[in-house]
């Protein structure tokens, strides 16, 4: 278990580093204690953080860039709890790495990776190019992975995968933290799930977990003794909870039809590819990871896939909703708020937060 209040060294904030306004919306810890600091932070100064950190970890040089912008992109996209949060996290075991990815089985569409506990978003990287390889050469590939560190969000992959021209679909699995509606005993995997289309403009993508919210929320929150979100989490009797210290398990949601959507990215990251499920899922080390790639033009059809995805998308857009708005594209809000973050080059993060990524920089990978 992760202790509620646990920081790293003090560290003295820069001058780009400075206070931000504060929001009234952010509710206040459980316990009383005044709001967490916001600083408002130059993007080029939390890069310069990360990549300092990624090298001291030991990142291949090559792969360092990758490593940084994919956290750095969850957290510019609204996703906090898989962006400098989770860098911060696993930023302790890249000295783990034993070298990158190697196929272990393969035959026709579908391969077996060792990640050989290899950084998570170069690993993924691996996965991604088999995947699309074996796409373009017999209309689909299907890779599985195993034995490698976690990633942050999982659209960077089925985006990587649909920028190809292929439609994408990337998911994992995780030790049995989640449980279902009425139920009280933790056994599935938080279970997210990311597809991403080209269209003849643009690429469309989602990424969600299969729970109501991702297991990194209840992580921060014994950090920092915030309050959980209602109604996401649960206690040893099945009882929603916002007590981060007292929530057992995250809640699948949709009830039968989350569970039976949770129950299929179980099989399709476990047992497919001979990978642990359930109780056998016990480390980082046996987690497993599926990234698909389907290739339209396989089935002779050109490039006219991309003009009616597009066609698709437009009428999307263009459907009104009950007030008078229109309907939002899945991912378009992320990426969105990540596209007007780095027109400003500045990024709003806890003071707690920005002295971890500051402990990392300088070599201390132990405090969280």
């Amino acid at each position: 278990m992760i202790p509620a209040h646990e920081t790293g060294p003090h560290q003295p904030l820069p001058a780009c580093a400075r206070p931000a306004e504060q929001d009234s919306s952010i509710p206040s810890n459980r316990s009383g204690p005044a709001q967490a600091a916001r600083l408002d932070v130059g993007i080029e100064d939390v890069r310069a953080l990360m990549t300092t950190a990624c090298t001291r970890a030991g990142v291949p040089g090559k792969g360092i860039d990758r490593v940084v912008e994919h956290y750095l992109d969850g957290e510019l996209r609204g996703k906090p709890s898989h962006g400098l949060a989770k860098f911060a996290f696993e930023s302790q075991f890249f000295s783990q790495r034993v070298g990158p990815p190697r196929i272990k089985h393969e035959r026709g569409a579908m391969a077996v990776v060792d990640g050989r506990r290899e950084v998570g978003p170069l690993s993924a990287d691996f996965a991604v190019r088999l995947a699309a390889r074996k796409a373009r050469r017999l209309g689909v590939g299907v890779v599985g992975m195993v034995n490698c560190q976690r990633y942050g969000i999982l659209a960077s992959w089925s985006e990587q995968i649909a920028e190809r021209g292929l439609v994408g679909l990337v998911a994992n699995t995780s030790r049995p933290e989640a449980t279902v509606h009425g139920a009280r005993t933790p056994f599935l995997g938080v279970n997210p799930v990311s597809f991403a289309f080209p269209t003849s403009d643009s690429t469309v993508s989602a990424d969600m977990s299969t729970t109501l919210a991702p297991m990194g929320v209840l992580w921060e929150a014994r950090r920092s003794g915030s309050p959980l979100p209602p109604d996401c989490f649960v206690d040893e009797h099945g009882a929603f909870t916002d007590d981060p210290d007292a929530a057992r398990a995250a809640m699948v949601f949709g009830e039968h039809r989350g569970f039976a959507l949770s129950l299929l990215i179980q099989i399709l990251t476990g047992s497919l590819f001979g990978f642990p499920m359930g109780e056998r899922v016990d480390s980082t080390w046996t987690t497993g990871y599926t990234f698909i790639a389907l290739d339209p033009t396989f089935a002779g059809q050109g490039e006219e896939h991309l003009v009616a995805n597009a066609s698709l998308t437009d009428a999307v857009r263009q459907a009104a909703t009950r007030e008078g708005g229109s309907v939002r594209v899945p991912g378009q809000e992320g990426k969105d708020r990540a596209a007007r973050a780095r027109k400003t080059g500045r990024l709003t993060l806890d003071e707690a937060l920005y002295k971890r990524l500051q402990a990392r920089a300088a070599g201390d990978f132990t405090s969280d």
